[in-house]
């Protein structure tokens, strides 16, 4: 056997090995270094490029929380059924990062960024299309165990969801630029999508999608370079005039976001409580007595919350409600 006594090291040389190692280590840990416009030297981690500040990130998730409702609610609409999209993050990272985190199959749109220049991507999970294909068709849209290729029609009716996706991203910029997003290609292969080099850095927006029984991810990818004007034009919309025209211009642009969004109105005659036997009981011809005599004012609510009184009429040969006056509080 041999003597192995020898081969344990002190503490002193324990000591010893780690200053020596820390030194070699000083010498070339911080090799990537950029310079800044003032002539500053700052690090900067190519693996991991970050050039979108924090506060800068924070103006952006509030931006596409805003798309993500409007996309939901056209999605809704589309489907008719309940669906609800959601941003998780934003993300600075490598194209070949991108590609290498995709599953074999999904179902990716490469997008050209017309005006801006160069291509970007909408990405869906394989899953996620098969239960919306699924839910267009009359089905529950339950999540699919068997992942496979799309075939041409259900490419096109998966088409019409990316359209909406796009034209409520085009909502969003458009205070800043008229962006006119289309889809120039489509694979279901991430080895064949090609909208920017290996290593440049690209803007990743994840989001979740849910529908009533199935959830999956929702991508967008779009390179740095092509958006670093448009994203210049973002970041200092609140940094110039003085506070009025900042408030106005803020007013302006959350308008424009908010335009079209659809609500739902709905005049309650009144409400009442009774109990789950007289429900039961309950047949064709039965009168349900309220509490409110015909003259009063119905309550008008939008999405669900009561804002407004008015009154029953006609308007021409159909029913009309006129509105009165304005309810402060809920409660009333």
């Amino acid at each position: 056997m041999e003597n192995t006594e020898n081969a344990i090291l002190s503490s002193d040389e324990v000591e010893q090995l780690l200053e020596s190692f820390h030194e070699g280590q000083d010498e070339t840990a911080h090799v990537d270094i950029i310079e800044d416009e003032n002539g500053r030297i700052k690090y900067y981690d190519f693996k991991r490029p970050n050039t979108i500040s924090r506060e800068k990130k924070r103006m952006l998730y509030k931006l596409f929380e805003t798309t993500a409702y409007q996309i939901s609610r056209e999605i809704s609409n589309f489907l008719r059924a309940t669906a609800k999209v959601s941003l998780n993050s934003i993300d600075e990272l490598s194209f070949e990062i991108f590609k290498s985190t995709c599953p074999e199959l999904m179902f990716l749109n490469t997008v050209k960024l017309s005006p801006l220049p160069g291509f970007g991507c909408v990405a869906m999970d394989m899953g996620l299309c098969l239960s919306i294909i699924e839910k267009s068709f009359g089905g529950a849209g339950k999540s699919q165990r068997e992942i496979r290729k799309l075939t041409d029609t259900e490419v096109t009716i998966l088409g019409n969801i990316v359209s909406i996706i796009i034209d409520r991203l085009g909502d969003s910029w458009k205070p800043f630029v008229e962006m006119e997003w289309r889809v120039s290609d489509t694979t279901m292969e991430p080895r064949y999508l090609n909208i920017a080099a290996d290593t440049e850095v690209v803007l990743l927006l994840s989001f979740t999608f849910n529908l009533e029984y199935s959830f999956g991810e929702l991508k967008i990818c779009v390179p740095v370079s092509s958006m670093d004007e448009t994203l210049e034009n973002f970041f200092n919309i609140d940094k110039t005039g003085d506070s009025r025209k900042e408030d106005k211009e803020s007013a302006d642009a959350l308008r424009m976001l908010v335009r079209n969004t659809k609500l739902v109105v709905a005049g309650v005659l009144d409400e009442t409580n009774i109990t789950v036997s007289d429900v039961v009981n309950l047949k064709e011809g039965d009168v349900l007595r309220l509490d409110s005599k015909i003259t009063n004012h119905l309550k008008v609510s939008v999405e669900g919350k009561n804002k407004f009184s008015g009154k029953l009429g006609l308007f021409g040969s159909k029913k009309a409600i006129q509105i009165t006056s304005l309810i402060d509080d809920e409660s009333v």
